[in-house]
């Protein structure tokens, strides 16, 4: 092989070693950005949680109908410390949570039945584990 062809092959083999690369990089980008989002009950609720993914970041906001008032008939607040923000990170299914205060949350698993995008809590990851079944009303990734 003269110098000439040694110097195109070591290229091609470079090239080839960058596409790959690359190619890791924008496919586990796209896992992540496939799983960022606004995560909602997969049902009418009048309580529950709301978690978005987005960038790194997430938000967790509970919610509820119901309006509790104390003595003075001043409105309490049923979730004090939320909604809760931080940081998040994927590996495999699971998500794992830190706040902006650096308390870890609860892990939470994605899973995916069908089209939907689901967000599990430990629970609810414990329940599948045992009877494969989702339940009723877990947090869908808002298709909108």
């Amino acid at each position: 092989m003269g110098a000439a062809s040694a110097a195109i092959h070591y290229d091609h083999t470079e090239m080839n070693r960058r596409s790959a690369g690359l190619a890791l990089v924008c496919a586990l980008a796209g896992a992540c950005a496939s799983s960022e989002g606004t995560y909602a009950p997969g049902c009418t609720a009048f309580a529950g949680s709301q978690v978005e993914l987005r960038g790194g970041r997430f938000t967790w906001q509970k919610f509820t109908d119901t309006v509790l008032l104390d003595e003075e008939r001043s409105v309490v607040n049923q979730f004090p410390g939320y909604p809760k923000t931080g940081t998040y990170r994927i590996d495999g299914q699971t998500v794992y949570l830190e706040t902006d205060s650096g308390e870890s949350m609860e892990n939470m698993y994605l899973h995916r039945n069908g089209s939907r995008h689901l967000l599990l809590t430990g629970e609810q990851q414990r329940a599948w584990q045992e009877s494969a079944s989702y339940g009723d009303c877990v947090l869908t990734l808002d298709s909108m």
